[in-house]
């Protein structure tokens, strides 16, 4: 009862393949290469791998249906998963670093400091009805962020 050995040779289980392992050594080559003074272009280049090994995750996905999910399902979807969360953690530091540098630089202005001031009046007739009677009243007056 010799059970028919799955094809993992078809491109839709290379590119699952692929999807999981490629963020994997990517990491490795960006862990030993720190000292080299081309970092920005290794980081390009890793984020470029990153992309592609994501595409290949989601290409892989429609090869389910002529080569079954044996072997393609699990991978794709852990390369997507894997792809996908790198390349966001990726985009929101570089767009970190990126708004930190221009603001070093100057082409950005800093954002307005958080400045509250209270002011404090007497407003006749706020206590009772008569108009003899003055209560106090605060009056806020804020500028920066939460305005």
């Amino acid at each position: 009862m010799n059970a028919p050995i799955p094809k993992t040779t078809a491109f839709s289980h290379q590119a699952a393949k692929f999807s999981w392992v490629c963020p994997i050594i990517v990491m490795l080559v960006m862990t030993f290469t720190q000292q080299i003074g081309h970092r920005v272009i290794i980081e390009m280049i890793s984020l470029l791998l990153f992309l592609v090994s994501l595409v290949f995750g989601i290409i892989a996905l429609f090869g389910i249906r002529a080569h079954g999910k044996s072997g393609i399902l699990a991978p794709a979807i852990a390369g997507i998963i894997i792809n996908g969360l790198l390349v966001v953690i990726f985009v929101t530091n570089f767009m970190a670093a990126r708004a930190r540098a221009q603001q070093q630089r100057g082409d950005v202005t800093a954002p307005i400091e958080h400045s509250r001031q209270v002011y404090t009046t007497w407003v006749p007739g706020m206590r009772g009805s008569e108009s003899s009677q003055r209560a106090p009243v605060a009056i806020v007056a804020s500028r920066g962020r939460d305005c």
